[in-house]
């Protein structure tokens, strides 16, 4: 341990306060984030504290904290810093990860876990000085900006798979742009009639200028091709050859008509199937618990709650799955569903699923959000009795093609992250400790 260390106390060094009391009702929407225990619980339109700012988790959930870079809200069941005292916020914040297995030990609530600010003011530790401070904030930093930014691009990527299924098997754009430029192309010989008919599409407003464009050509496969890649005329015909005659096959995929049925109306040709017709439930081998994981490992173990990895293990996996041929899961009481093109293992209350006589990856897409959660209970019953519009399988297929590229991208980074967060946390104590020595000259 350097000179550049010195004993304090956490009081000495920051002052924490208990957060403000707010409920949802007394919210008006905004974009200052209410921080709770267990992080953003909500957006309001007013703040509390000017940021940066550090908050602890105090009621609920012990040992979390999270730096908020904008004004906030701290919530009553955090702590938040009121005063840093001169020293650096970032390290502020990494020193209060360091320590959050300790801070979990300082439980003084009776029916629910609860944090006293005085408890944790007393608190001797090894404390550097700020010059020390500012290259382990930067340090650590590095890391977390580009795990952020894998997080977010991540987000990107399922933001596009989502929008393309919506496009395709919600709203059926590409059938619905074959229907107006059908009508528009039989419109012809009635000049006055075809011109009311793309007057009526540009007021529309239903479609994008250059899907517009290319149903009003009167061309349905043309329609559908701007209308599944997004592409103006121009954009289409500056295609290589092979490009266009991708995206012509999959146009072709889309029929030229809707029909009636129990979910309204979908293309000519599809079925309206049960929840339960598509999926093919899996038997696993060994449900692990959190007594049998690990913080990093080969394998993750997925859970039902929200951040779904429980942890890791390192031996044989229950589940194979690849980005060719993925499987995901449903939590039986939250109904929270996963894709992973990973092998891995699960806990009690987690189904293991596959595709029956669809692509997986089409069926996870179309699953997604039909049976919401209501209470903590059994969902599965009636998860599998929802109804959704099936299409052709060479459709579903041309989905999985183009999306399981998008996986692979997302699984990369998934990876990449794991190996930064692992660095991260090996370094952040030995950083925090001094054991890795960084003197002021050589933060300087």
């Amino acid at each position: 341990m350097t000179s550049d260390f010195f004993d304090t106390t956490i009081g000495d060094q920051l002052t924490l306060q208990r957060g403000f009391d707010i409920t949802k009702k007394q919210q008006v929407a905004g974009d200052v984030p209410v921080v709770s225990s267990g992080g953003i619980a909500s957006y309001h339109n007013e703040s509390k504290v000017k940021g940066p700012g550090v908050v602890l988790g105090r009621k609920g959930t012990l040992g979390t904290v999270f730096f908020v870079e904008e004004d906030y809200w701290p919530h009553d069941t955090s702590l938040w810093v009121k005063d840093f005292k001169g020293n650096n916020p970032r390290f502020v914040y990494y020193f209060f990860k360091s320590i959050g297995p300790l801070i979990k030990k300082m439980d003084v609530g009776a029916a629910n876990p609860a944090l006293n600010r005085n408890h944790v003011h007393p608190m001797e530790v090894k404390w550097p000085v700020r010059k020390v401070q500012d290259h382990i904030a930067r340090v650590l930093s590095k890391l977390d900006n580009k795990i952020e930014l894998n997080r977010q691009t991540n987000q990107t990527l399922e933001h596009i798979a989502q929008a393309i299924f919506k496009s395709w098997f919600v709203d059926f754009e590409p059938t619905r742009a074959k229907i107006a430029a059908k009508q528009i192309g039989q419109a012809r010989q009635d000049s006055e009639r075809s011109a009311a008919l793309r007057e009526a599409l540009l007021a529309d407003g239903r479609w994008p200028e250059a899907v517009a464009a290319a149903i009003a050509e009167g061309d349905p496969e043309r329609a559908a091709m701007a209308a599944i890649s997004g592409k103006s005329l121009d954009e289409l015909d500056q295609l290589s050859p092979e490009q266009q005659e991708q995206l012509l096959t999959t146009a072709a995929l889309f029929p030229d008509a809707l029909v009636d049925s129990e979910l309204g109306e979908i293309p000519e040709g599809w079925e309206v199937k049960q929840v339960g017709d598509v999926v093919e439930r899996l038997k696993p081998p060994k449900r692990y618990t959190k007594k049998q994981v690990e913080s990093f490992g080969l394998i993750p173990v997925y859970e039902q709650g929200a951040d779904i990895l429980m942890g890791y293990h390192n031996d044989e996996p229950g589940f194979r799955a690849t980005p060719e041929e993925p499987l995901f899961i449903f939590g039986d009481h939250t109904c929270v569903i996963h894709l992973s093109c990973d092998d891995f293992d699960i806990s009690q209350n987690v189904i293991p699923l596959v595709g029956n006589g669809f692509p997986t990856i089409w069926v996870y897409y179309a699953v997604q959000s039909k049976q919401e959660f209501q209470e903590y209970r059994r969902h599965w019953s009636e998860f599998i009795i929802k109804e959704v519009a099936s299409p052709s399988v060479e459709v579903a297929d041309e989905y999985a093609r183009f999306v399981t590229t998008l996986y692979q991208q997302k699984e990369q980074f998934v990876r990449e992250n794991k190996t930064l967060e692992e660095l991260r946390d090996t370094l952040l104590p030995k950083l925090l400790s001094g054991e890795l020595e960084v003197s002021a000259e050589d933060a300087a």
